[in-house]
C-alpha cells in the first residue's frame, strides 16, 4: 500500500462511517410512519411505466428516477387495475390519480402496500448515501481529505435530507443528478475529454428526466462552457489544446451541441422511443385540459384568491392566451418533436406553479413571495450550518481567498446561484424540499473552507469545527425520529413551525400509525379528524368522523353518546379550500392547549 493510500484510509473510513449513520438513522426514523403525500401516486405510476410499459400516471414528474425505484420489483407482486373508467379517464382528467393509486395502495386486499412501501424507500435512501459520496468526492478533490469528510458530516446530519432521503419522491434524486452534471462540467473545464464530455452530456439527459425543474441545466451549461472559453487558460479538448479565444469558443459550442444532441435522444429513450403514453397509438393526452389547468391557476395568481366569482373567471378567460413557452410546446407536440407524456408533465408542472396557495410567517397568498425559500432555509436549516456559512464567507474575503482558483469558484457557485434565482421568482412555494438542489454546494464549501483553515490555524480551526460538529450533531438528533417538522432552535423548533410555514415543511401525512396507536390506546373517544395526505387512515384501522376541509373518505357518523376529541393536522388552517366559517373553527380550537402531539405534526383537542 501506498503512503498516500494509507494516509487516505483513515480519511474514507470516516466517511463511511458519515454514510452509514445517514442510512440507519434515516432509515430507522422512517419506520412505522406511514405513506407521505405524494408517494402512492409516485409508486403506482412507476410500478405502470415499467411493468406495463403506460406513462399515463403521473406524467408531471419524468420516469428516469422511477426505473431505478423499480430494480428488483416483479409484475406480479401487485395487482393492478389497467382497465375500465379510472384507467381511460388518467388521460383527460389529472384528478383521478387519486383513485387509481388508492386502488392499487389500499383497496386491494392482495396488495401489500407496507411493504412496499418499505422496499422503495430502501432503494430510494440508496440514492442519499451516493449524494453524500458525491459531496465528498467533489470536497475532497477541491482540498483534500478533511474537507471531503467536514462536507460529508455537514450532509449526513443535516435534518432536511435525514427527512427526504428515503422518499419515493424526486427531490433527492433531482439533487444528486445536479450535483453530478455541475462535477461533470467541472472535470470538461479542467480538460475536456471523450469520456467527461460524455458524462456531461448524459448528466444533462438525465436531470431533464429526473425533474422537470432540471431543465435549469439547460442554460447552465450554457453559461458554464462560455465562461470557460472566455477564461485565459488554454483548454484541452479531446487531443487538441485551444489556446486562443476563437478555439475555446469553438470547443464550447462542440461541447453544447453535442451534449444536446444526447440529453434530446436521451430523453425520447427514457420514454421508449414512443410519441404516445401508452403502447394504444389512439390513447393521448388531451392538451387543452392543460391549458384549461393553467388558465385556471393563473387566474388564481392574477386575483390572490382560490375562489372567484364567475364575473372574475370570465373577464380573466377572455383576456387569457398561452405564453411564448406554452406556444412552443405545443407546436413540439403538434410534429412529435417530443415523447407527448414529456410534453403533457412539463406543461402541467409549469402551468401550476402559479395560483398555489402558500403560507409564510402567518400569511397565506395564492402567490407567494420572491423571499419566501430564504426565509424557509433560514429557519429549517441547522443553526451550527447558519452559523458556519457566513462565517466561512469571512474567512475567505479575510484571507482575499487567495490560492483559490476562479474556475473551482465559478464550478461550485454557478448552479446554486441560478437555481435559488429561479426558485425565489416562481410562485411555487410549497417546501424547502424545491430548493434542495442548492444545499449540496453549501456544504462543498463548509468542507473546502474548513480543510483551508486547518492548514493555516489547526488549534483554532479544529475548535470550531468540533463545535459546529457538535451543535449539529445535537441539533439534529434532538429531532430524532421526527424529521420533517424540523425547524432549528432559533426558529422556536418545531412547535413554532406551523406558525412560520405550511406544506411538507410540517406535515406530509406520515404519522398515521401514531394515530392509531393513540386511538387503540384510547378507544373511550370518538375521532374527529382532519388529516392532510393521501393515505387512507382505514388502511391503518383509524375509525373517525370527517371534519371540513379533509379529503379522506367518509367513515363514521357522529355519536351523542360518546366524548369527542378532535385530531388535527398542522396545516389544518391553511388548506386554500376552507370556507372562512371553517377557517374559524380550527383557529378557535388551536387557540387551545393540546392533549397530545403525535409526531410533531397531529395535534389532538378537546372540544372547543
Amino acid at each position: 500500500m501506498s503512503i498516500q493510500k494509507a494516509t487516505s484510509l483513515p480519511f474514507l473510513v470516516i466517511i463511511a462511517g458519515l454514510l452509514a449513520a445517514l442510512a440507519v438513522t434515516s432509515w430507522t426514523a422512517w419506520l412505522g410512519k406511514s405513506a407521505t403525500y405524494d408517494e402512492p401516486l409516485h409508486f403506482a405510476a412507476a410500478w405502470v411505466q415499467t411493468h406495463y410499459d403506460d406513462f399515463r400516471c403521473d406524467p408531471e414528474d419524468p420516469p428516469l428516477w422511477r426505473y431505478y425505484l423499480m430494480l428488483g420489483t416483479s409484475k406480479s407482486e401487485l395487482k393492478v387495475p389497467t382497465s375500465g373508467a379510472e384507467w381511460d379517464d388518467m388521460l383527460r382528467n389529472r384528478g383521478v390519480e387519486a383513485l387509481f393509486f388508492k386502488d392499487v395502495f389500499y383497496y386491494t386486499p392482495e396488495n401489500n402496500a407496507v411493504a412496499a412501501l418499505a422496499a422503495a424507500r430502501g432503494r430510494m435512501l440508496m440514492l442519499g448515501v451516493i449524494l453524500g459520496a458525491a459531496i465528498a468526492w467533489w470536497a475532497w478533490r477541491l482540498a483534500g481529505p478533511a474537507a471531503g469528510v467536514i462536507a460529508a458530516a455537514a450532509f449526513c446530519f443535516d435534518p432536511n435530507f435525514l427527512a427526504h432521503s428515503p422518499l419515493v419522491k424526486d427531490d433527492v434524486p433531482i439533487t444528486l443528478t445536479l450535483l453530478l452534471f455541475m462535477a461533470a462540467a467541472w472535470l470538461v473545464g479542467q480538460r475536456a475529454t471523450l469520456w467527461r464530455c460524455i458524462a456531461v452530456s448524459l448528466a444533462l439527459g438525465a436531470a431533464l428526466t429526473v425533474k422537470f425543474s432540471g431543465v435549469v441545466a439547460i442554460p447552465v451549461l450554457g453559461m458554464v462552457l462560455l465562461i470557460r472559453a472566455l477564461l485565459p487558460q488554454p483548454w484541452n479538448f479531446l487531443k487538441w489544446t485551444a489556446e486562443t479565444r476563437a478555439k475555446r469558443l469553438a470547443v464550447a459550442a462542440c461541447i453544447a451541441f453535442a451534449s444536446g444532441l444526447i440529453a434530446y435522444v436521451f430523453i425520447w429513450a427514457c420514454y421508449r422511443f414512443r410519441y404516445g403514453p401508452s403502447v394504444d397509438p389512439s390513447q393521448t393526452f388531451d392538451f387543452s385540459e392543460m391549458l384549461r389547468i393553467t388558465a385556471q391557476h393563473q387566474s388564481f395568481a392574477a386575483y390572490n384568491a382560490f375562489y372567484l366569482a364567475p364575473e372574475q373567471i370570465q373577464q380573466f378567460n377572455a383576456h387569457w392566451k398561452p405564453d411564448a413557452l406554452i406556444r412552443l410546446l405545443l407546436w413540439a407536440g403538434k410534429y412529435h418533436l417530443l415523447p407527448q407524456t414529456w410534453i403533457e408533465g412539463f406543461l402541467f408542472s409549469y402551468g401550476t406553479a402559479s395560483g398555489r396557495e402558500a403560507f409564510l410567517l402567518g400569511k397565506s397568498s395564492m402567490c407567494g413571495w420572491w423571499y419566501y425559500f430564504p426565509v424557509a432555509m433560514a429557519v429549517k436549516t441547522p443553526l451550527a450550518t447558519l452559523i458556519a456559512l457566513p462565517l466561512s464567507a469571512a474567512y475567505w474575503i479575510s484571507h482575499r481567498a487567495s490560492g483559490v482558483k476562479l474556475w473551482n469558484v465559478l464550478a461550485l457557485s454557478l448552479m446554486p446561484l441560478f437555481y435559488m434565482a429561479i426558485a425565489m421568482g416562481s410562485d411555487l412555494n410549497l417546501g424547502i424540499r424545491h430548493v434542495l438542489p442548492v444545499y449540496p454546494f453549501l456544504f462543498i464549501f463548509l468542507g473546502v473552507t474548513a480543510a483551508s483553515a486547518l492548514r493555516r490555524g489547526r488549534r483554532v480551526a479544529a475548535g470550531l469545527i468540533g463545535l459546529f460538529l457538535l451543535g449539529l450533531m445535537l441539533e439534529t438528533y434532538a429531532a430524532y425520529p421526527d424529521f420533517i417538522p424540523f425547524f432549528n432552535v432559533a426558529a422556536g423548533g418545531w412547535r413554532n413551525g406551523p406558525n412560520l410555514l405550511a406544506d411538507s415543511n410540517v406535515d406530509w401525512g406520515q404519522e398515521l400509525p401514531a394515530l392509531a396507536q393513540w386511538q387503540r390506546a384510547n378507544p373511550q373517544y370518538q375521532l374527529f379528524l382532519n388529516y392532510f395526505g393521501s393515505a387512507d387512515p382505514r388502511y391503518y384501522r383509524i375509525r373517525y368522523v370527517k371534519l371540513p376541509g379533509s379529503k379522506e373518505p367518509d367513515d363514521q357518523t357522529p355519536s351523542a353518546s360518546l366524548p369527542r376529541v378532535y385530531a388535527l393536522s398542522a396545516n389544518a388552517v391553511h388548506f386554500p379550500w376552507l370556507p372562512q366559517e371553517d377557517k374559524d373553527f380550527y383557529v378557535k380550537l388551536q387557540s387551545q392547549s393540546p392533549i397530545a402531539i403525535l409526531g410533531h405534526c397531529i395535534y389532538l383537542y378537546n372540544p372547543p
